[in-house]
């Protein structure tokens, strides 16, 4: 029986850990780092319930090799320092194989650094700085897209219909920084349309003024760039209050992607778009039972973070399953030989375009329609028509 908020194994964990009793030989351990309290906690849920369900499943079916999986959760409250120590805290136990999680870019880059000095195998599922892999580590994987890559399909959409203008709102953090640098900057340039970027600080009380200063250049579409679904809030909130109404809102991924933007925004957030990872792979049975299943469990329907945590378990299943020896070493071995289809899609490590051990993820973009996210774009994923952005009621 699924459990809302923590599984049987994580409870069992957390208790043998408190006792002080180590992990029984039976058993094959994963650390993650994930924001359990704070302002960013509803992203911890959301991936401690994905993982769950995933891990109950799996030692449902036998576990791994006849051993149960056990998940250990560090919180890093969605700060990097707090991070870095809870990183540090789950690498000191040496029946921690691989670590996963991060979330947030900014704990990504600390966990991934971490990580590598201490030659800890470390699969990203959702933290999206591309420095994360870009910088040459041996022992960091990443399933997602990164932060660089959210636009490619936007990208592909403005190929088709070109905008004469974009004020672009971005976060003055690690993950808006990745989007702008390797995302969008030189696509702008490359085609020419006016593109203005104005940046603001996360978090910060009053964002009317950036939505005037936005207004003043007239722009046909306005990106917003979130790193949660407060920002994201607020920022639809403001753009109404100054009476900026473009052709399109699009945000990139982030805070405009989960269901938290259109509770809190309501009305508000109609027909506002977001580019950035796929929500999964629709062709396949198995993403419709998981669809399902999780649905029914939790009470909302998984997006990207719930499909990319579900399918990030699956991936480690395979990888120890592979790893001989069953060390950290030969995990980071069997995660560099990976070949697995899993409902977000195929997952491979390469080293590409400056990438190392980055996965080909897909992406899309999508619309908030009545409440609910859709498909738009690319049309052969399409769930519906891309609807323009009509006004303030």
């Amino acid at each position: 029986m699924l459990l809302k908020h923590k599984t049987l194994t994580m409870v069992l964990s957390a208790a043998a850990l408190a006792c002080g009793f180590p992990a029984a030989a039976d058993t094959l351990k994963i650390g993650a780092v994930l924001p359990m309290t704070g302002t960013a906690a509803v992203f911890g849920e959301k991936f401690q319930q994905a993982y769950g369900m995933a891990i109950e499943e799996i030692n449902a079916a036998g576990g791994v090799n006849g051993k149960k999986l056990v998940l250990v959760i560090e919180d890093s409250q969605e700060r990097p320092p707090i991070g870095k120590i809870a990183t540090e805290k789950l690498i000191s136990d040496p029946e921690i194989l691989v670590l996963t999680g991060g979330r947030s870019s900014g704990v990504t880059l600390v966990e991934a650094q971490v990580a590598e000095e201490n030659k800890v195998p470390y699969l990203i599922d959702h933290g999206s700085s591309d420095l994360a892999t870009r910088s040459g580590y041996e022992y960091v994987f990443r399933l997602n897209p990164t932060a660089g890559m959210y636009p490619n399909t936007l990208k592909e959409y403005f190929n088709d219909n070109k905008p004469r203008s974009i004020v672009h709102i971005n976060v003055d953090n690690a993950y808006g920084e990745a989007i702008y640098e390797y995302g969008l900057k030189d696509y702008m340039k490359e085609t020419g349309i006016d593109y203005k970027v104005i940046k603001y600080a996360g978090g910060q009380l009053d964002f009317k003024p950036i939505m005037i200063q936005a207004k003043a250049s007239d722009p046909q579409i306005v990106i917003m760039s979130a790193g949660d679904d407060n920002d994201a809030t607020q920022l639809i909130k403001a753009a109404q209050e100054a009476g900026l109404a473009p052709e399109l809102f699009i945000g990139t991924g982030g805070g405009h992607s989960i269901m938290g933007f259109a509770k809190q925004g309501g009305a508000l957030t109609e027909t506002v778009l977001t580019a950035g990872p796929w929500h999964g792979d629709r062709s396949q049975e198995k993403f419709h039972q998981f669809f399902d299943k999780f649905t029914k469990a939790f009470g909302h329907e998984p997006g990207e973070h719930e499909i990319e945590g579900y399918s990030a378990i699956y991936v480690l299943a395979d990888v120890l399953k592979r790893a001989d020896p069953l060390t950290r070493e030969g995990v980071r071995a069997a995660l560099a030989e990976t070949d697995i289809m899993t409902i977000f899609g195929q997952v491979k490590f390469e080293d590409f375009d400056g990438y190392t051990n980055q996965n080909r993820a897909k992406t899309d973009l999508s619309q908030w329609i009545g409440g609910k996210m859709y498909t738009v774009y690319p049309k052969d994923q399409a769930q519906r028509e891309l609807v323009k952005f009509g006004g303030w009621k």
